[in-house]
């Protein structure tokens, strides 16, 4: 299965201490066993290493989550050139949503497939043509 994978569901994996963790980590273990391939935009690479070296204050996890996150075969990492942010900027406009979250609806967009995010504002804001998942909707 192919999806398009938000940073939440990154950062909530790999915190252990974070209240998605016990629902968000079986679809890393997913991701890692090559049971689901994830598309990702560079940004959710960039949000999730940040956001884990603010949570744990240590730049050496921050480091190794970068590093590991990108030696992951499963994961496709799609950069942001200007045609996608383009198409981001439109979906930004259409929708309201906020300019990261925008970029990875664009990429749900523009491959055709689902987006798997903890992110309610974007569940409730996507256009009708792209599908959005939780965790539990895998899982169950």
């Amino acid at each position: 299965m192919k999806i398009v994978v938000d940073s939440n569901i990154f950062i909530s994996s790999l915190d252990p201490k974070d209240v998605f963790h016990s629902e968000c980590y079986p679809i890393f273990e997913k991701i890692l066993s090559f049971e689901i391939e994830a598309l990702c935009p560079v940004l959710v690479l960039v949000e999730t290493t940040c956001v884990l070296r603010r949570r744990t204050n240590s730049e050496d996890v921050a480091r190794d989550v970068y590093k590991n996150l990108l030696a992951v075969p499963s994961i496709n990492w799609f950069d942001t050139t200007l045609a996608v942010a383009e198409r981001a900027c439109l979906l930004g406009a259409k929708t309201g949503l906020k300019g990261g979250d925008a970029i990875v609806l664009q990429v749900a967009e523009e491959h055709g497939i689902a987006l798997l995010t903890k992110d309610k504002e974007i569940k409730v804001k996507a256009p009708a043509g792209i599908l959005v998942f939780e965790p539990k909707d895998l899982t169950a």
